[in-house]
C-alpha cells in the first residue's frame, strides 16, 4: 500500500461537487494538459445532475484528508463488449507526480473488474508522457495512434491506451 493511501479517499461525485471541478477544469495547467477551454459554474452543476441520471457513467472526486484534488471519470459501463473507458484523470498540480493517480486508478480498475467490466480503455496526448508512464504502470498498452481536434481547437496527436482487468 502507498504510504499516503490512508490520507486518499474517493467519493462518487454528488451535486456538491460542482464548485470543485469548476475550479480543477478552470486551472491553467490542467486546461493546457487537456486542452480545455475554460467553462462557467453552471455547466459543471448541470453536468453533474445529468451523470446522476445516466448508469453508463461514475464520476470519482478525489480527497486529501478532507480537501478534493482531482477527478476521474469512467464511462460505458453498460457497454455490451464489457470495455468501460476512462474519460477523465485530472488532479491539481500539485498533487500530481506523487503516485496518487496511479493509486486512485488502480481502485478504479479493481471495482470495474468486480463489477463485470473486461477491459479499461483511454485516450492520451502523445506528449504527455506523465500521464502515460502512470497508465503503463497500471498495465495500459498503446492499441491505436490517432489525431483529434481537441476543445481548443487544436488538433493533437494521441494514444488510445487499453488495459485487460
Amino acid at each position: 500500500m502507498e504510504e499516503f493511501a490512508e490520507h486518499i479517499a474517493i467519493k462518487k461525485v454528488s451535486a456538491d461537487d460542482a464548485g470543485f471541478l469548476f475550479q480543477l477544469m478552470n486551472e491553467p495547467a490542467v486546461m493546457r494538459a487537456l486542452n480545455e477551454v475554460p467553462t462557467a459554474a453552471r455547466d459543471w452543476e448541470e453536468a453533474v445532475l445529468a451523470w446522476r441520471e445516466d448508469a453508463d457513467e461514475e464520476g470519482y472526486i478525489i480527497f486529501s484528508g478532507e480537501k478534493p484534488i482531482g477527478w476521474f471519470a469512467v464511462n460505458g459501463l453498460l457497454a455490451g463488449y464489457r470495455t468501460a473507458f476512462l474519460k477523465m484523470a485530472a488532479l491539481l498540480p500539485a498533487y500530481q507526480g506523487r503516485h496518487i493517480g496511479r493509486y486512485v486508478l488502480a481502485k478504479i480498475m479493481d471495482d470495474l473488474k468486480s463489477a463485470g467490466i473486461a477491459s479499461l480503455a483511454l485516450f492520451t496526448n502523445q506528449d504527455n508522457r506523465r500521464a502515460q508512464r502512470c497508465y503503463a504502470s497500471c498495465g495500459f498498452r498503446i492499441v491505436e495512434t490517432l489525431t483529434e481536434e481537441m476543445a481548443d481547437h487544436t488538433t493533437v496527436n494521441r494514444y488510445k491506451m487499453e488495459c485487460r482487468l
